[in-house]
């Protein structure tokens, strides 16, 4: 692998392009040049909704299990 001509390479494909530059597309330039730090952000993300919901389903069942226990006892 010749670095040197790759990076030649790139510099001559993008010389005299207009690329574009406002905030959203340098949010998807910065993505796109840490994939791995970019996915590893949203895994951490979607763990922690998936942690949130377990906890939220939990509350409600012993909320459930509080109701139907008061309810059983007072017939």
């Amino acid at each position: 692998m010749d670095l040197s001509r790759e990076h030649q390479e790139l510099v001559d494909f993008f010389s005299g392009r207009e690329l574009p530059t406002g905030p959203q597309n340098i949010n998807e330039y910065s993505v796109l040049l840490n994939l791995s730090g970019a996915v590893k952000t949203r895994l951490q993300q979607l763990d922690s909704e998936v942690e949130a919901t377990r906890k939220s389903a939990a509350l409600m069942l012993c909320e459930v299990k509080d109701w139907l226990i008061m309810n059983t006892s007072a017939e």
